[in-house]
C-alpha cells in the first residue's frame, strides 16, 4: 500500500455513514506518516548499504593482513622453528665438536718435552 491508494480509495456513503471530511483529514495523516516511514526505510537502507559496504572492505583488509601474518609465521618457522619444535643435534655432531675444542694431546706433549730439555740444559 501507498500514498496514491490512500488517495484513490473511495468509500460508499450511506445514510448515517461517518463525516467525510473527518475521513479525508484521518487519511490525510495516515499519508503523512506513510510517507514519513518510508523516508526512514529509504535513510536506514542507505546506512545498511554504505555499513555493508564498509564491513566488506574491512574483511578484505583484515584477511589480507591475515594472509600476510600466516605468510611471516610460516617463513619465520622455516627459518627457525619454535624451541618445541628444534631438533636436537646429531650425537655425531656433539661428539666432533668436543673434540675440536680440545687442544690436540700431541702438541701439550711437545711443550712439556720442550720445557723438560730447557731446564735441563740450564
Amino acid at each position: 500500500m501507498d500514498r496514491n491508494d490512500i488517495i484513490k480509495k473511495v468509500f460508499p456513503h450511506s445514510l448515517f455513514g461517518y463525516d467525510p471530511i473527518a475521513v479525508d483529514a484521518f487519511l490525510d495523516e495516515v499519508i503523512r506518516e506513510l510517507d514519513r516511514l518510508n523516508n526512514t526505510v529509504d535513510v536506514l537502507r542507505f546506512r545498511l548499504a554504505h555499513e555493508l559496504g564498509d564491513a566488506m572492505q574491512q574483511n578484505e583488509r583484515l584477511s589480507v593482513e591475515l594472509e600476510y601474518a600466516e605468510f611471516g609465521r610460516r617463513v619465520n618457522d622455516f627459518i627457525a622453528p619454535p624451541e618445541d619444535q628444534q631438533e636436537l643435534p646429531a650425537p655425531e655432531t656433539v661428539q666432533e665438536t668436543e673434540i675440536s675444542e680440545q687442544p690436540e694431546h700431541g702438541a701439550e706433549q711437545a711443550d712439556v718435552e720442550q720445557g723438560a730439555k730447557s731446564e735441563i740444559c740450564e
